[in-house]
């Protein structure tokens, strides 16, 4: 029983060091936080590539060998996009997430007003529409500024994830010690 709340502590203390950390670089600097997300996918993808170009190579099959060929291409021409340009990439993304934004909001809304006959009328189902579609003439408007955006809530919400996990160690260790305590006074 001991080793397992040693482990715990342990692994809840390293887990939560390292959430604060991403937390804290997306936080304050999530555009290089970005370029580095992008351009680590960037790798991915283009080592991706040529492991199906070694597949391609040993495949006997002339049907799957191009198939591998057509993955290979892809793969590496994706990957040195995301790495050539991680910016511009990132602001696709974002543009895309803005359009679905504004399209769920005012389908959202249209639907919403449609059925308050029936239902009657929800207010906060109204400002809900109207937040996502503010969201997403946000995101359009600055897609780059958009992204940075989310990458911030999302390290407040990694580093306040990561204090949890360190609370946890803490209690985990304390509880360890309490129970070691407890075995050292009591005869066995």
């Amino acid at each position: 029983m001991k080793n397992k709340s040693i482990t715990s502590s342990h692994s809840a203390l390293i887990r939560g060091l390292i959430a604060i950390i991403i937390g804290g670089l997306a936080t304050f600097i999530p555009g290089l936080t970005l370029e580095g997300i992008i351009f680590f996918a960037g790798l991915c993808i283009l080592i991706g590539g040529l492991v199906s170009l070694i597949f391609a190579l040993r495949e006997k099959s002339q049907g799957a060998k191009n198939i591998l060929i057509f993955q290979t291409v892809f793969n590496l021409i994706v990957g040195i996009l995301f790495i050539a340009f991680p910016t511009k990439i990132v602001e696709v993304f974002v543009i895309i997430l803005g359009i679905g934004l504004l399209l769920i909001g005012a389908f959202q809304l249209v639907i919403g007003l449609s059925v308050r006959g029936r239902y009657g009328f929800s207010w906060f189902y109204f400002v809900v529409s109207i937040i996502v579609i503010i969201a997403g003439i946000i995101m359009l408007n600055n897609p780059f500024k958009g992204a940075e955006a989310i990458l911030i809530f999302l390290g407040i919400l990694l580093m306040l994830y990561g204090i949890s996990e360190l609370y946890m160690a803490w209690h985990l260790r304390k509880e360890l010690k309490t129970s070691e305590e407890a075995d050292v006074v009591e005869p066995k």
